[in-house]
């Protein structure tokens, strides 16, 4: 008979969640961009069964991998498949899109958008109109980015109003999901988590994607100051390179508010870009639950690392992935990495790069290591709210009418930082171990290869379009390298289409 710890290990190594990839490219060659597809093993090719996260391709990519798997030897239908990501699926059909068809309609109701650029909802804009069926697909992402859609995209303009609002045709209803989950939903550890489909559970939190530099009223969210989370503006726009000299929240100008700056813009072509602000262009990570088991993957949208960007948000979504990262739940991490290191900051536009996505890396370890201190602290409220052992918790009462009980992303989080440890008192000296970017504590040292076994698949390539060296080979090297340096410990993998991660 099994102890605990040999059955928990063992139904580590049973995959529950499949993640197939249909697109892993950024551009710009089309028939790539970013598109995946999500089930719980459990639930078989059932209908509805199946998530689509991403839809760069869609329709397409569907037909031709199931043309590659489709036996060319048999006309006998219906016929199961033996081989291929889709495995076990039983076909009707003789062609391959007349299959890809049956699987958009029968077995996908939900595309989960992690933001509304056209690399990542070419595919589900242009086939929304052979989605028509018993019942329309959902649309789901952050209130952001369904704005977007029903703003500039279903707008009668752009393409026709297939959505159910606005007097539309009604094949599409969109979902707009809290970020960080919202605590309505839930209980334990699936708290904050909405399941969309047979089987999978979702937990959406948002994250920076660049800056936009054209002057126009103000999108996408605003620069937090000191830490309070940024509003939601309609949707996003083109972002730009990093400022090579100040930063682009020293735009934020006078109040709107304020006569004195409305009318002196209005009047005075000289002053008109005062009332324009710098706004962030918003994106999104999704943790992906496994119901039944609790397993978990996550599959970030474009990202750019905090430490170039001008509304860092990334520690706070390796905070949240750190203690499931720990207990094995998180078995793999799709993440975006563009370019390859040779790619100046400033022309990044909101990406990563190899040397960048190891940093963000180390800030996740780093978080592990935190967590683990919290956990074997005999004071463990205390560092739970920010506090090394021995300081006093200065009181932060909150009035109710400021919290939220619905999304715990509206609260500023509490974590032992450099301003944080530098505010205490002077009986405090010493505590402060972190390095320079107040991330690395020194006065425990962090266990070596800290992320071993975490599946580290890379996406969203920017094809070079040269007869130079591979790119993601290249990116698989430079990471690898950083990573023998790091001692992290990481599992690369480059993603290609028609691959499948098992989690």
């Amino acid at each position: 008979m099994m102890d605990p710890g040999q059955q928990q290990e063992r139904d580590r190594c049973i995959p529950q969640i499949q993640v197939i990839i249909l697109g892993s490219g950024g551009g710009p060659l089309e028939d790539t961009t970013t598109a995946f597809l999500v089930r719980s093993i459990s639930a078989g090719w059932s209908k509805g069964s199946v998530l689509a996260v991403d839809a760069g391709t869609h329709l397409a990519a569907i037909a031709k991998i199931v043309e590659k798997y489709l036996p060319t030897d048999s006309t006998k239908r219906p016929l199961k498949l033996t081989t291929g990501p889709f495995k076990g699926l039983e076909l009707s059909g003789q062609k391959a899109s007349t299959n890809a068809a049956h699987i958009t309609h029968s077995l996908v109701d939900t595309y989960l958008i992690t933001h509304p650029h056209i690399d990542h909802i070419a595919g589900f804009v242009i086939n929304t109109a052979s989605l028509a069926g018993t019942r329309p697909k959902r649309l789901a992402g952050l209130p952001g980015t369904i704005e977007a859609f029903r703003k500039h995209i279903f707008n009668g303009v752009i393409w026709p109003n297939l959505s159910d609002e606005n007097n539309g045709a009604g094949l599409i209803t969109y979902m707009r999901l809290v970020d960080g989950g919202s605590s309505a939903l839930g209980i334990g550890d699936a708290r904050g988590y909405a399941e969309l489909c047979e089987g999978l559970g979702v937990k959406a939190m948002k994250i920076s994607h660049g800056f936009c530099m054209e002057k126009h009223n103000h999108r996408g969210s605003e620069p937090s100051i000191e830490g309070n989370s940024s509003r939601d503006h309609s949707t996003t726009s083109q972002f730009a390179p990093q400022p090579r000299s100040n930063s682009a929240a020293n735009l934020v100008p006078i109040s709107p508010r304020s006569n004195s700056a409305s009318n002196t813009a209005a009047f005075d072509p000289r002053r008109r870009e005062s009332v324009y602000k710098t706004c962030v262009v918003d994106s999104s990570v999704y943790f992906i639950r496994d119901v039944g088991t609790g397993r978990e993957v996550m599959i970030f949208g474009d990202i750019e690392p905090d430490s170039i960007s001008i509304e860092p948000r990334n520690r706070a979504v390796w905070r949240e992935a750190a203690p499931r990262v720990l207990s094995g739940k998180i078995g793999a991490i799709l993440i975006e990495c563009s370019y390859e290191d040779s790619r100046p900051d400033d022309l990044l536009f909101g990406h990563l790069k190899p040397s960048h996505l190891m940093d963000e890396l180390q800030v996740l370890a780093d978080e592990m290591h935190i967590f683990n201190l919290q956990k074997d602290s005999k004071k463990r409220k205390r560092f739970e709210n920010g506090l090394p052992d021995g300081v006093r918790r200065r009181s932060s009462r909150i009035s109710i009418e400021q919290q939220s009980p619905i999304s715990p992303m509206t609260q500023r989080p509490s974590i032992l930082t450099r301003s944080s440890v530098d505010s205490l008192d002077e009986k405090t000296e010493g505590v402060n171990s972190f390095n320079k970017e107040g991330s690395d504590l020194t006065s425990r040292a962090r266990p070596e290869y800290p992320l071993k076994g975490l599946k580290i698949v890379i996406i969203h390539l920017k094809d070079t379009l040269n007869d130079g060296p591979d790119l993601g080979q290249t990116i698989l090297r430079q990471l690898t390298e950083h990573d023998e340096e790091a001692r992290l410990g990481c599992e690369f993998m480059i993603s290609k289409v028609g691959d499948s991660v098992y989690i």
